[in-house]
């Protein structure tokens, strides 16, 4: 029988699994958006990412989530388009995988605790 993971570590396997695949599923579904609600979904994400990099705490993240909303709203422009969305796609997948991976992770150590 295995060690007993530290309850730290379980709570981190469950958000990263529950934004894993939450964050997936949203990055498949903004692949078929159009042009101007792109931008602007886009643009939004930005200012989010910008707002949440003014606390200390979630600085690192906010100005992924910033950066991530900056590259979403120029992918949105045709001559980027075929290849932001092979990259949304395949992003959105990968983002899937590894939420799931971390899920089961979670599932299995925390039925190990039983």
């Amino acid at each position: 029988m295995g060690e007993l993971v530290p309850r730290q570590q379980l709570v981190k396997q469950a958000m990263v699994g529950v934004g894993g695949i939450g964050g997936g599923i949203i990055l498949l579904a903004l692949g078929g958006v159009g042009f101007w609600p792109g931008i602007i979904i886009g643009g939004l994400i930005g200012i989010v990412g910008l707002a949440m990099a003014a606390s200390k705490k979630d600085k690192g993240a906010g100005l992924i989530v910033a950066g991530g909303g900056i590259v979403y709203a120029l992918s949105r422009l045709p001559f980027l388009k075929p290849i932001a969305g092979f990259l949304l796609g395949a992003g959105g997948i990968a983002l899937i995988a590894v939420g799931a991976y971390s899920a089961y992770k979670f599932i299995k150590n925390l039925n190990a605790r039983r």
